[in-house]
């Protein structure tokens, strides 16, 4: 068919009327249903519609079975702890009176309310502990032999913690010794003590003479001229050689004329106090170290010290045993203090004065 060619046109049979469309599907509106009257009691399912079968046969109605409604049980009276003896009112909560807004019914209300919560009170929770535990003090009271060994254990800390750097106990009253110095010096002597091989034994017989003693101490301008005799009659009672004890006296306070010696008090006198002993108990003290009425007890209570605390005590009797004790490293140079003393000693036995 060619472009020229006229196109066909359409039937002229055709109404004139628009042809309307068949609809594809009905819509039916049924009626509301009733609204429900609230102050009546109603099935909750009367007012939906009937379900309607698939199939276009006839159902047969079911009959719906509705349980019975049962009715409300009566509440049970909780009677309170009131005596029997009490009004049934009172007893059971009720008032059989019309007055049942007065006070006394709120009160025996209140009183009601009280007992039951007291008897739906949760009680105290109890913790179960393992099997086996044991506290603290039953531990202890099981066992007092562990509660000793720690009270004696503290006992020996706050000692080691309180004692003093020098061992100066003493037990020196003052005055000569008497019968009781004489047996202990007895005892001394016969005790042996062994000495290492190249150590100074402070044991023995005088060495030097009482006026050689005199003459050191005058040399060097000491307060304790004169007291030569008591140094060697201490030596000889305790057994200990005075060339030593001098050393000490000399080395610890350059024979009392060194003006930092602790002995020297304000007044210009002096504690006597030889070796520079703590007071450590003593009777009487001036600031850290002991007091002596007199050279006699300062130089008996030295020897006193010497003999108790490390020769029987302890069985040290070299000048190389005793220093480390009497005069320790934390505030002495012990190996100058043992220098010091075993050159002293050796030098008076050689008849020089120094």
């Amino acid at each position: 068919m060619s472009a020229d060619a006229p196109r066909p046109r359409k039937s002229a049979n055709l109404s004139a009327e628009p042809r309307r469309k068949q609809p594809q599907f009905e819509v039916h509106h049924a009626p509301l249903p009733a609204k429900p009257n609230l102050l009546t009691k109603r099935d909750l399912f009367e007012d939906l519609d009937e379900p309607r079968p698939r199939s276009t046969g006839t159902v047969a109605p079911t009959r719906q079975v509705v349980p019975p409604v049962r009715p409300p049980e009566p509440l049970q009276r909780v009677p309170s702890r009131l005596p029997l003896g009490a009004p049934e009112e009172a007893r059971f909560g009720e008032a059989t009176s019309p007055e049942r807004n007065s006070l006394p019914r709120r009160a025996r209300d209140l009183q009601q309310a009280s007992s039951l919560l007291h008897d739906i009170a949760p009680s105290r929770v109890a913790y179960a502990r393992e099997p086996g535990y044991e506290g603290a003090g039953t531990f202890l009271l099981g066992r007092p032999w562990l509660l000793v060994m720690i009270v004696l254990s503290s006992a020996l800390i706050f000692w080691f913690a309180s004692a003093s750097p020098k061992t100066i106990i003493s037990s020196f009253s003052g005055g000569l010794s008497g019968a009781t110095t004489s047996s202990l010096s007895n005892a001394f002597k016969a005790r042996q003590v062994a000495t290492a091989a190249g150590e100074h034994s402070m044991l023995g017989a005088p060495s030097i003479s009482a006026q050689f003693i005199d003459q050191v101490l005058a040399h060097y301008g000491s307060p304790a001229q004169g007291t030569g005799a008591i140094w060697v009659e201490m030596g000889q009672r305790y057994g200990i050689d005075p060339a030593y004890a001098l050393a000490f006296f000399v080395h610890e306070s350059s024979a009392g004329t060194n003006p930092g010696w602790a002995g020297i008090k304000s007044g210009g006198s002096t504690t006597h106090n030889v070796g520079n002993i703590i007071c450590a108990g003593y009777a009487t003290c001036y600031g850290r170290f002991r007091d002596y009425a007199s050279w006699d007890a300062g130089i008996e209570d030295w020897y006193k010290l010497i003999a108790n605390e490390y020769v029987n005590d302890r069985g040290v009797a070299t000048v190389e045993g005793v220093i480390p004790i009497y005069a320790p490293s934390f505030e002495n140079d012990v190996g100058t203090y043992v220098n010091t003393v075993v050159d002293l000693a050796d030098t008076w036995r050689q008849g020089v004065v120094r």
